[in-house]
């Protein structure tokens, strides 16, 4: 009887055991479906809460709408070019992790490099703040990011603008 009993369990066990795992594997897709949907809403309220405080800040807007490529920006401008650049970066280099994770969209991925190649990136401070992330990037990436921004590799002084700068020390 108790032998019967335990050749029953076994029977149980192994039929719910597939169920278990069944389970388990929906938990997992939904886990990643929200994942999704919240790093989604992350980068949505980044770009948004951007534009709204930039909407507010006169002085900024005016900053904005500066030629930031122009020989006529102070150095103090220059910094802010390059601080602007580096907040535009880490957001897209942020965006294009979690897109090769596949947590966020090539809409998303697009929209950032968009607003990089309005200009922004063909200015001096941003090609020196680039020139500062690009050692942390693999060949990949770097590959990728300049062949976007720059038609293909970057070989400027943008080195030597850090330096002037005072961004990096020789």
């Amino acid at each position: 009887m108790i032998e019967d009993l335990g050749a029953i369990a076994q029977i149980i066990e192994g039929a719910l055991l597939p169920l278990s795992l069944i389970y388990l594997a929906r938990e997992a897709q939904l886990n990643v479906k929200l994942t999704k949907a919240q790093f989604s809403h992350t980068l949505t309220d980044r770009l948004y809460e951007r534009y709204l405080s930039s909407t507010q800040n006169q002085e900024f807007v005016a900053f904005l709408s500066k030629d930031f490529a122009s020989e006529d920006l102070s150095n103090e401008d220059q910094w802010r070019v390059t601080l602007w650049t580096n907040t535009m970066l880490v957001d897209l280099f942020d965006t294009h992790e979690q897109f090769q994770n596949g947590l966020a969209t090539q809409e998303q991925l697009d929209m950032r490099m968009n607003l990089l190649k309005l200009g922004l990136m063909r200015s001096p401070g941003a090609k020196a703040a680039w020139s500062l992330w690009k050692p942390s990037k693999n060949q990949e990436f770097i590959d990728w990011f300049e062949a976007e921004i720059f038609d293909g590799p970057l070989e400027d002084d943008s080195g030597e603008q850090a330096a002037a700068l005072n961004m990096r020390r020789s």
